[in-house]
């Protein structure tokens, strides 16, 4: 809004703040802080924001510029002037700047938070990388009814255009060819005593090269697959060589452990908010039989991890690195055309294990034997024991899972949305759950581990997830 006329500048910016002002307090929100013509807000919740979003894109006063909005769901510090400060009000400020105007950049977490909501349509941008946070932040742009209906609009009138001039054309081919004819462009051969039908017939025909032939046209592309629409605790299969996925419901959850919880690592903190959109992880971990056929196919290197005697077939595998698991993901996109699959996140994985529970183990403060495998001798075959509430085999326990994250001490300025850690280099990789080897402790739900990129120890395993939406 920046303009010459320093004096009208400055009365935009007060129109434009006392009307965001009269628009937050009409949805419970209020202004916490300005920086020239940017504005922070802050909303009770995703679906308040929503519809002062709405009402600020949508009802803009005539001779407005338009504005660009950035929100995100995520933690904050109140200071003691009721200021708000930290990573979620980073992000959103990140987004805003990222925005096009008239439209708002939200993150996932926000979606994840708003997506029932009847009146925005959001549209995803992808992940995008912002300046001074360390991971890609997944992000979508609502589209408020105005937005909607002008892009609509705007597509029907192209649509009109081209069928106009389809029609135009289909008119103006023979009109065109008539009007030729009559004004001399196709002009007749006259040859007096001659018949034009005659002079065609006797005069030579010239020697004409074979027409070249047509070139033949390459065979379109394969319609990407369309994906089905899943709902949560749906069970299915991409391929044959596949595992069998789950579905699992998205949700928010506390991750790490309580300074107070029995037998706690200082990695496991501080605890924190994270939002997990709905995704698909496969009901149990991947087993001999699974790596089996894709060294047999030649994918995984060609690699046979050793049983220990343990036996194959649909015991976990084991011995295998966190390298070895992503030449297994390879060979397995390979055999599908749909969404990728890949190791769970951190985050993803610790919520699978939760279940819904905040305590120690998903079975209480304690875990017994009848309820995952550890403190033993060998692993069991996946699906030997009971599910858990989200329908997955030996979340915790037989094989230890390896998972996406590199591994850091701390989760601080970790994202909110679940998403991997990833910084390169890494130096170690985090696996979760403990295993049939380790004593109960390591099976907690916030309990983390790490090894070597590279390194196959005796109970590592995995099994995969994939996004279906």
């Amino acid at each position: 809004m920046s303009e010459k006329d320093q004096k009208k500048a400055a009365r935009n910016v007060e129109q434009l703040n006392a009307r965001i002002a009269t628009v937050a307090a009409a949805h419970g929100g209020r202004i916490f802080n300005t920086a020239g013509d940017g504005f922070m807000l802050e909303f009770p919740s995703a679906g308040a924001a929503l519809g002062a979003m709405s009402d600020l894109l949508d009802k803009r006063p005539k001779g407005e510029p338009e504005i660009r909005v950035g929100a995100h769901i995520g933690d904050v510090v109140v200071t003691a002037n009721n200021d708000l400060l930290g990573h979620g009000v980073n992000v959103a400020a990140r987004l805003q700047s990222l925005a096009v105007p008239g439209t708002a950049l939200v993150s996932g977490e926000f979606r994840s938070m708003a997506r029932n909501s009847p009146s925005a349509a959001f549209q995803s941008k992808g992940r995008h990388p912002l300046e001074n946070i360390d991971q890609k932040v997944e992000t979508f742009e609502i589209l408020p009814p105005r937005v909607q209906f002008q892009r609509r609009l705007r597509r029907y009138a192209m649509l009109a255009v081209a069928v106009a001039l389809l029609g135009a054309g289909a008119w103006f081919a023979p009109k065109g060819y008539e009007l030729a004819k009559s004004s001399g462009l196709l002009a007749r051969v006259s040859i007096p005593g001659v018949k034009l039908s005659d002079a065609s017939a006797s005069a030579p025909k010239p020697e004409t090269a074979a027409p070249a032939p047509a070139p033949v046209p390459a065979p379109p592309p394969p319609p990407a697959p369309i994906e089905p629409v899943r709902k949560p605790g749906e069970t299915f299969t991409d391929c044959a060589d596949c595992p069998q996925m789950v579905v699992v419901p998205g949700g928010l959850f506390t991750m790490g452990s309580a300074a107070k919880e029995k037998g706690r690592f200082p990695d496991e903190g501080p605890e924190r908010q994270v939002t997990l959109p709905t995704f698909a992880v496969s009901a149990t971990e991947i087993t001999f039989a699974q790596w089996d056929a894709c060294a047999n196919s030649g994918g995984c290197a060609g690699f046979y991890p050793l049983d220990r005697g343990f036996g194959r077939g649909s015991k976990p595998v084991i011995g295998v690195s966190w390298n070895d698991a992503q030449a297994y993901l390879r060979w397995l996109n390979g055999r599908h055309q749909g969404r990728a699959y890949r190791l769970l996140s951190e985050a993803e994985w610790e919520y699978i294990a939760r279940a819904g529970t905040t305590t120690p183990y998903a079975t209480g403060k304690t875990i017994t034997a009848a309820a995952a495998r550890f403190g033993a001798k060998s692993t069991v075959d996946v699906a030997s024991l009971p599910a858990n509430p989200f329908g997955l085999f030996e979340v915790p326990g037989n094989a230890a899972e390896l998972v996406a994250d590199c591994y850091v001490p701390s989760y601080e300025g970790a994202p909110a949305d679940g998403a991997a850690v990833d910084r390169a280099p890494c130096a170690q990789r985090v696996y979760r759950g403990g295993s049939y080897q380790t004593p109960a402790a390591n099976l907690r739900s916030a309990n983390r581990r790490r090894a070597d990129p590279d390194q196959r120890t005796a109970d590592l395993g995995f099994r995969v997830a994939r996004p279906i939406d």
